[in-house]
């Protein structure tokens, strides 16, 4: 192809985007060709000028008849062609027709072009390609037929099923969209979405290979160039910018047309295709309808696809099997000799998910992540440098073992001791810390963070077995598995975590009086009776009490006294969260008791930056408590307290939380106070804390637990307004907190406090909607809330969707269809209820309140409260 076919067939492809999506969607298409824009825009301005851009463009006049084929409307658009339905005269059957496109006739070299298509897709004879009927040219217009299929594209699908959760979707409903009729014995809808998913993509997979060991590379695979039919065949379409060439040798260098989110890296490098490129679109094309999201959005996100930054699949859709997510990296990796190295390859693995087999495919080894995600995250490349340098050479480090097999000589034991000392130091201070700090609350490195902590736990078992008694090792084992098992808890794996702690706390046994391992064992149980308070398993209290012992165990020992007076402090903290609210009494010993750990804490080390920003929080904490028990003087003053030491600490370089964000924890905290107490300072205390938390994101913007906070403080603003009776900047502010809120849950689905502050917000926001009597943007709410997916958020969702009815029951005059939405309302409600019970009710709420009557209707709805009446009975 040479410069000026180039250019035209670039043309062609601009003309196509502006039928998918006007003006907005052709200057999309520009800006990512940059380097050809002059010449584009020429060509358009040239196609404007004879009226052949726009709705002329789209209507233009066309022969009634070409050949024996009557045309009826026009179906669609691609780059070089537009496909009509018409009717084949001497059969009087339906078929599909595609021309030249007429915005193009005017161009040399076109018809050609078109016609060297239509070779090619004549050329092809596979189930997943549309078969060429006929051929032929009127009046100089070529034209090819095929055959007319009914069924609805992959982007259509994923347009229609937008905003579903895919994995609770089923095959079953993509039949039914699609308008098929009952399942066959071989139904390929059968089974969950991913399954329906695999199928369709590994059957195109296949029609691919057939293609492209005909010499024929795609080009252009996307979801709106697959098609399903009704009776669930996947069929692949549009081959009006593939690269046709003689034999095999099929590769060719150039900037190619094509559409970005779905095109490989070296495309948009305008470096040489090959059959590589097609598995990568294909692979992208299944993300898409897999997530019902594209990957990437397109020329906004065209620097992520040159870095290789892949999204988690998993994160958006948790049915999918852990091998199919690996199948679709290596085949969307941003290297294409890491790629498959073919099609059939790609297929093959597709099957062997699909038949539970075991796949080629192997995820990324760690190194590489690395060195990859260090490349797109300059701030933290001097951290990734360190770990590939410590991974490379741990094998050398490690090597030791090897030589002290034979432990004859005195000479070997001692190089044996010097090299364990550099290999515990190498997993403490480099891959444990990197896992363990450096990493974590930030979603691209979350499974990088994991996978670190991992490979260090695996190298302390490996040395654990042959050093069982060595103390150290001991200790700082159970430090790196109790680092993971946190680890898994900050991701929601609470069983995982659990299993961790309790291998950790095996290897610091009962009976052990060195008082490393006791520091150790203490701080075990602390974080393993974190987790089992969190999680509501029993023992919480007795792994803390356990804690607490061990800790007053060594807090005489002066090199031990720092840590224990640090584990007391926390161990008072989570006792104090963990009590019953009507226990006020011990909610403020506690409170109290971990203010003077932490006092004493720092008067032994008052350097320590770390334990400064303790004392900080312990005060937050002691303050919250006493404002909101009456005690607001003293309350008060201990925030003031709280500021002035989080103030010296913003100097701290390598202090976390930083001086910063402890400043705006506790501004947000006073800022809260003084808004109950109807105190007009809250706006300025509020406005600081917020202004503090969107510089921490625009320093941190990757670190969940800072976007969060920052979600927090428009929340705190927004209820501010709601109660100054500001509804709509309330309104504003609750939705803005709700959709980063939102975001953070995208990418980092297990954040537990993202999503108690989005169902917190989200309940706010339906109040506003209730004060406003806005019903339909409070159903909106509700099943936003409802998506939220734990008991308290459906129980409340359902509660608020009775509220709707009490709304429009109160609505005068009232809708026509009230009884209907009524009824539909009340159906919606009670099955939140229900979903709620599955996933274990609770306590509290015995559904006698009036406003659970329009459920009485319902004879489940006996049964429902029924239960929760004898559970609470039974206490």
């Amino acid at each position: 192809m040479d410069e000026t076919e180039r250019i035209e067939a670039l043309l062609a492809e601009a003309l196509a985007a502006f039928d998918e999506g006007g003006d907005e969607s052709l200057q999309r298409f520009v800006a990512a060709h940059a380097a050809d824009r002059t010449r584009l825009l020429r060509g358009i301005e040239r196609c404007r000028e004879m009226g052949l851009l726009g709705q002329s463009a789209a209507a233009r006049e066309f022969p009634e008849q070409l050949g024996e084929f009557r045309l009826l409307r026009r179906l669609g658009g691609g780059g070089m062609g537009v496909v009509y339905e018409a009717e084949q005269i001497s059969l009087s059957r339906r078929v599909a027709l595609k021309v030249v496109r007429p915005e193009l006739l005017f161009f040399e070299g076109a018809r050609e072009r078109f016609r060297r298509e239509i070779e090619a897709v004549a050329r092809l004879s596979h189930p997943a390609v549309v078969p060429v009927l006929a051929s032929g040219e009127q009046d100089g217009v070529p034209y090819y037929v095929m055959e007319l299929l009914t069924g609805r594209t992959l982007s259509e699908v994923a347009a229609a099923f937008a905003g579903r959760d895919p994995a609770e979707l089923h095959g079953s409903e993509l039949r039914a969209h699609l308008g098929g009729g009952e399942a066959e014995a071989t139904d390929p809808f059968a089974g969950p979405w991913w399954t329906a998913c695999v199928r369709a993509i590994h059957a195109i997979a296949l029609g691919v290979r057939h293609a492209h060991l005909r010499g024929i590379v795609h080009r252009d695979i996307k979801p709106s160039n697959v098609m399903l039919t009704t009776h669930g065949q996947a069929v692949l379409l549009d081959f009006g910018i593939a690269s046709v060439q003689g034999g095999r040798e099929f590769t060719r260098s150039g900037q190619t047309p094509g559409s970005p989110a779905f095109m490989s890296p070296e495309q948009l490098r305008g470096a040489a295709v090959d059959e590589r490129t097609d598995v990568y679109s294909l692979a992208a094309t299944l993300w898409q309808v897999l997530a019902l999201q594209a990957p990437f959005r397109g020329v906004e996100d065209l620097q992520r696809i040159r870095d290789g930054e892949i999204p988690s699949l998993r994160a958006r859709n948790r049915a999918v099997p852990p091998e199919l997510e690996i199948v679709v990296q290596k085949a969307m990796d941003r290297d294409r000799e890491r790629r498959y190295p073919d099609m059939d390859a790609f297929a093959a693995d597709l099957q062997a998910v699909l038949q539970r087999r075991p796949i080629a495919a192997r995820r990324l080894g760690l190194g590489l992540r690395l060195l990859r995600w260090s490349q797109r995250h300059r701030a933290a490349s001097t951290a990734m440098v360190a770990v590939l340098v410590a991974t490379a050479g741990l094998p050398l480090v490690l090597a030791w073992r090897t030589r002290a097999a034979n432990v004859q000589l005195e000479a070997a034991r001692t190089v044996a001791e010097e090299n364990l000392d550099q290999t515990l130091q190498v997993l403490a201070s480099v891959l444990l810390r990197l896992g363990h700090e450096r990493l974590r609350g930030i979603p691209a490195a979350e499974q990088m963070a994991i996978d670190s902590l991992e490979d260090t736990v695996r190298h302390y078992r490996s040395l654990l077995q042959r050093l069982p008694d060595h103390v150290r090792l001991r200790k700082d084992a159970a430090r790196g598995i109790s680092s993971l098992a946190g680890a898994y808890a900050r991701t929601g794996r609470d069983e995982d975590a659990i299993a961790r702690y309790r291998e950790a706390l095996a290897l610091l046994s009962d009976d052990a009086t060195d008082p490393e391992l006791v520091d150790g064992r203490a701080h075990v149980e602390m974080n393993f009776g974190s987790i089992l308070r969190a999680t509501s398993a029993p023992g919480a209290d007795a792994m803390l009490e356990a804690a607490e012992r061990d800790f007053r165990a060594v807090l005489d020992l002066p090199q031990q006294r720092p840590t224990a007076l640090r584990g007391l402090c926390v161990i008072a903290t989570l006792r104090a969260n963990g009590w019953l609210p009507s226990r006020r009494d011990d909610i403020q010993r506690e409170r109290r008791n971990a203010v003077q750990f932490a006092r004493e804490h720092v008067a032994l080390e008052p350097k320590d930056a770390q334990a400064k920003g303790v004392l900080v929080q312990r005060l937050d904490d002691l303050a919250t408590f006493l404002v909101r028990n009456g005690a607001r003087e003293e309350g008060h003053r201990l925030l003031e307290e709280a500021l002035g030491i989080a103030g010296s600490l913003r100097a701290e370089p390598e202090l976390w939380p930083t001086g910063d964000m402890l400043v705006a924890d506790v501004l947000q905290t006073q800022g809260i106070a003084f808004t109950d107490a109807k105190d007009k300072r809250a706006v300025e205390a509020l406005t600081e804390c917020l202004r503090l938390r969107e510089q921490l994101v625009a320093k941190y913007p990757a670190d969940v637990e800072v976007r969060t906070a920052h979600a927090g403080s428009l929340s705190n603003l927004a209820r501010l307004d709601y109660f100054l009776a500001r509804d709509e900047d309330a309104i504003q502010g609750f939705r803005r907190a709700a959709d980063l809120l939102q975001t953070v849950l995208a990418e980092s689905p297990r954040q537990r406090t993202a999503r108690e502050f989005l169902a917190a917000t989200l309940n706010q926001l339906g109040q506003c909607h209730v004060q406003q009597k806005d019903v339909d943007a409070l159903l909106r709410t509700t099943d936003e809330l409802a998506r939220v997916g734990t008991t308290g958020p459906l129980r409340t969702a359902a509660r608020q969707k009775l509220r709707a009815i009490e709304l429009l029951a109160a609505t005068n005059p009232q809708p026509a269809d009230f009884a209907e939405r009524r009824a539909a309302i009340a159906r919606a409600a009670l099955d939140l209820l229900l979903e709620a019970e599955q996933k274990g009710w609770g306590t509290g709420n015995r559904l006698d309140e009036p406003i659970y009557a329009p459920l009485a209707e319902f004879p489940e709805f006996e049964g429902l409260r029924g239960r929760v009446r004898a559970r609470a009975a039974g206490g």
